[in-house]
């Protein structure tokens, strides 16, 4: 039986707009929009997971009674706000996790959802690049609201 505190590997079995089913061995967990990453990226987490992805996850919660497992990515990871690394200016070489056809945080348009630092994730329009998962590219922070925890970046 995991325990609160443990790191693992899990594998998703269902992505709704709320957040994303997981597995590990035969204990079911739950990982919700706001324990995805650092930034407000996405308003559905079927942006960000599909069925078969595996994810390195944080138990915060095990709930005996019920059976119930809560989880977190970006509690594996410190607050980028507390340290103040998402500035207006910043470059980064961004990880390419995947493409998204219709991104809510691009107007519809397709974007690719980049892991901007480890549990923080943003959208960058796709506007005809062609990026693979897994590539790195460089991109540069255009605005950032901490207030919102919000990013918007763009290509050099």
């Amino acid at each position: 039986m995991v325990e609160p505190g443990d790191v693992i590997t899990a594998e998703v079995t269902s992505v709704q707009v709320f957040g994303a089913f997981c597995r590990h061995e035969s204990q079911d967990m739950l990982i919700t929009i706001p324990e995805t990453s650092w930034i407000a990226s996405f308003n559905s987490c079927k942006q960000f997971a599909e069925r078969g992805d595996f994810l390195t996850v944080k138990i915060v919660h095990v709930d005996i009674k019920s059976g119930k497992i809560s989880a977190t990515i970006r509690g594996l990871y410190s607050d980028p706000w507390q340290t103040d690394q998402l500035k207006v200016g910043n470059s980064y070489t961004a990880r390419v996790v995947r493409y998204v056809e219709n991104s809510d945080r691009c107007d519809g348009n397709p974007a690719y959802l980049l892991e901007l630092v480890p549990g923080a994730y943003v959208m960058l329009r796709a506007d005809g690049l062609l990026l693979e998962p897994g590539q790195n590219r460089m991109v540069i922070i255009q605005e950032s609201n901490s207030f919102n925890h919000s990013v918007r970046v763009s290509i050099p």
